[in-house]
């Protein structure tokens, strides 16, 4: 990410609008944070220049219209299907996050991972909110003053995205869990709430394994799943309607898929907490089911030792 700069904006420049303080706070957190209307238009941003131009240049433009064509190597992103997910992000009330390419104002094009959530005024969902992280920006690199502060940066408490990853931050994942909640009780569906594990990891290594374990998730996700960063050493994925016996099969796959593609082929315990509709589990309760599921299959890992090649495990109420 960019080494954010201390410069003075005018009014004009910030092209914030009233009730609009989150984008201040997230253009902190990421390389660029926005709000569109429903049609994917650009109506607000954080601080700062867009994509090389004034803020205000780009207002009422379409993100669409910036997607930029891929390398043959990428898998680029048409302008009717990006329409398509903000359609789907308003009607449907979901997340999605994704890598594009975009354009700039001198022509030249840059990779960026992409988070949108819909943008509710009231009962309905009045536009999307959306953050962009650079790709092909050279890493922030922390002051050694952060020594004097507890606990990795990454995980702050009151930020709404994970610093190292890109994913929710673990409140922000439990605030979209209760919205998925009540839609899923309406219509009467199952939910299953999966917490990937790797706390055998020694320290050092576990910021390489949570990014590259937030990457290969992002590929393989759907887009009404949900991603998130519980804590140092969890990585939490809600799949709506998805039943135990479905989640415990894609549990069984990710113990032995995932070790070979992450860092020193690390070893994966993989939790499952089920919610069924209208059974009146909040957040907190199945997030905890979770939580008591991956402790058992660490424990499973620990009874293997050496030879473990992950565990899993599904929360049962008896």
């Amino acid at each position: 990410m960019i080494v954010p700069q201390i410069s003075a904006f005018s009014p004009g420049a910030l092209a914030v609008a009233p009730g609009t303080h989150w984008l201040t706070v997230a253009a902190m957190l990421t390389d660029l944070a926005f709000e569109t209307d429903p049609m994917g238009r650009f109506t607000a941003f954080g601080p700062g220049k867009v994509l090389g131009q004034p803020a205000a240049n780009l207002l009422g433009l379409e993100l669409a219209s910036l997607l930029a064509g891929g390398t043959a190597e990428e898998e680029a992103l048409s302008a009717t299907q990006f329409r398509s997910i903000v359609t789907t992000i308003c009607l449907e009330c979901v997340a999605w996050h994704g890598k594009l390419r975009l354009a700039s104002a001198d022509g030249s094009t840059r990779m960026y991972r992409l988070a949108l959530a819909p943008r509710i005024t009231g009962a309905k969902v009045a536009g999307v909110y959306g953050i962009l992280f650079d790709l092909e920006a050279p890493e922030l690199t922390l002051p050694d003053g952060h020594a004097g502060h507890n606990g990795p940066p990454a995980l702050r408490h009151n930020t709404m995205l994970d610093a190292e990853t890109g994913l929710w931050s673990g409140r922000t994942f439990g605030d979209e869990l209760g919205r998925r909640f009540d839609r899923l009780d309406v219509e009467g569906h199952p939910g299953s709430l999966i917490y990937l594990g790797f706390s055998r990891a020694t320290s050092g290594l576990r910021p390489a394994i949570a990014l590259r374990l937030a990457e290969e998730l992002r590929d393989v996700v759907r887009p009404t799943d949900l991603l998130g960063r519980i804590d140092e050493t969890t990585i939490g994925l809600w799949c709506d309607g998805m039943d135990h016996l479905t989640a415990g099969e894609r549990a069984a796959k990710f113990c032995t898929t995932l070790p070979p593609l992450l860092p020193q082929h690390a070893v994966i315990s993989v939790g499952v907490g089920p919610r069924w509709s209208n059974s009146g589990d909040q957040p907190d309760t199945v997030m905890e089911h979770a939580a008591i599921a991956l402790r058992l299959a660490d424990m499973a890992c620990q009874r293997a030792g050496g030879e473990a090649a992950g565990a899993w495990r599904v929360w049962q109420a008896d």
